[in-house]
């Protein structure tokens, strides 16, 4: 009898080793395979009470490291949202923006997908700080936020660069379809109610990527935005393409 419960001990250290090489879930499911198939060996070999209580014991482990396993996972994920993530209006943050321009450009090379960049400021933003202070600069800011993501799809991806100015990349979007978006969303800022006492523009430049770098990307969309800035504010204006090498 020693010498079967001897063996069996070795289904724990097994247990955890299949944690350390295998994903969560693959390695839960070899637990509980190992786990039905040695207690049904040692019930008929040493009884149904010794089999009882290492299957117990064995399933105690398995949901330990689950959990262990399942938290350590998430610990993770929450500390690389964090090195993305702009932490006032979870937005990715400048870091992340560059990253994904590039992505675009490589993307672009190998199947040929379009993306069009939209560059978006808030018209005289540093006015509502200077007159209601930054909490309501900030509340300014989330609702911006909530706005654009009222209008993106689960494919774009939106990006706070800077104070005051957010970026959104249109996966597979062409020039004329991210002009009818960026239109949108100028209406739909201007149509909200972010002030208690105003109402809050947007400026934005549009340019769709067929350039050499994301330097010049972005390059071309910052004319954009400057063009609508200059012509007044709360307007729309762009380049249908990109500076070509």
């Amino acid at each position: 009898m020693s010498q079967g419960v001897s063996a069996a001990v070795w289904c724990y250290p097994m247990a955890v080793f299949s944690y350390l090489v295998l994903p969560r879930r693959g390695a839960t499911i070899y637990g509980i395979v190992l786990l039905a198939a040695v207690a049904a060996v040692m019930a008929v070999r040493q009884g149904a009470a010794v089999s009882a209580s290492f299957a117990a014991s064995l399933a105690v482990l398995i949901g330990f490291l689950a959990w262990l396993v399942g938290r350590h996972e998430r610990v993770r994920k929450l500390l690389a949202d964090q090195t993305i993530t702009d932490p006032l209006t979870g937005a990715f943050n400048r870091r992340h923006f560059d990253a994904c321009l590039a992505t675009a450009i490589e993307r672009r090379k190998r199947s040929g997908e379009p993306t069009t960049l939209l560059l978006i400021d808030i018209d005289h933003f540093k006015a509502v700080n200077d007159a209601l202070g930054h909490t309501a600069g900030d509340q300014v800011l989330q609702g911006v936020v909530r706005l654009l993501r009222s209008r993106m799809r689960s494919i774009d991806l939106l990006f706070r660069t800077g104070g005051e100015e957010f970026a959104l990349l249109l996966a597979g979007a062409r020039y004329p379809d991210a002009l009818a978006v960026a239109e949108d969303v100028r209406l739909l800022v201007g149509d909200a109610a972010l002030l208690d006492n105003g109402r809050i523009s947007v400026s934005v430049g549009v340019a769709e990527h067929r350039g050499p770098s994301p330097a010049a990307w972005l390059a071309d969309a910052d004319q954009a935005l400057y063009r609508a800035k200059r012509a007044g504010r709360n307007r729309v204006a762009g380049r249908p393409l990109a500076s070509v090498s």
